[in-house]
């Protein structure tokens, strides 16, 4: 019985081998060339900061500009411009009260959010609704330098342990 269950074993063991050395096939996604992405952003919301990231960058009479991404470059792009005003977020709310206040302040691109974790008992709604109008101001210019921009965004107050209790939600539409 033991040399049955060994010798199926091994052939078992053969089979997986073969069936892992096969060659595998490129998929068609792989040998098409990189997209090259494309945004336009209001002169007012524009900060300039996908310069240095865009292969070309052209300005209409209106101040206007056009950014010209490959795929690559526009996700470092997004990436860090997300990081750079998500700090300028955290830095803001820190002006306003003590280093204390909350846990995290951060955009979140899937919810079309600033998302602002606080500890439990550290909200106040009169406080929230002044401060969030100021926080949806200094994330527009990132929501619509996408290459899909977002005009209407929410700045959500949250349980920094459970981003799932919301303590109070502000919706904010760019000008």
């Amino acid at each position: 019985m033991k040399r049955v269950i060994a010798l199926t074993l091994a052939v078992m063991m053969i089979a997986a081998l073969f069936c892992a050395c096969g060659e595998k096939k490129k998929s068609d996604s792989a040998t098409e060339a990189p997209k090259d992405v494309t945004t336009t952003v209001e002169a007012k919301y524009d900060q300039g900061f996908a310069e240095k990231y865009a292969k070309s960058v052209t300005t209409d009479e209106s101040g206007n500009k056009t950014y010209e991404f490959d795929s690559d470059a526009y996700k470092s792009y997004t990436h860090d411009y997300n990081n750079n005003v998500s700090a300028k977020l955290t830095n803001d709310l820190v002006k306003i009260h003590e280093t204390s206040y909350g846990q995290f302040c951060y955009i979140n691109d899937e919810k079309k959010a600033v998302v602002v974790g606080l500890n439990p008992g550290q909200y106040d709604e009169a406080v929230a609704s002044k401060e969030a109008a100021a926080l949806a101001k200094s994330a527009f210019p990132y929501f619509l330098g996408l290459e899909q921009p977002v005009k209407t965004i929410n700045v959500i107050y949250c349980n920094a342990n459970n981003q799932d209790e919301v303590y109070g939600s502000f919706e904010f539409t760019a000008e």
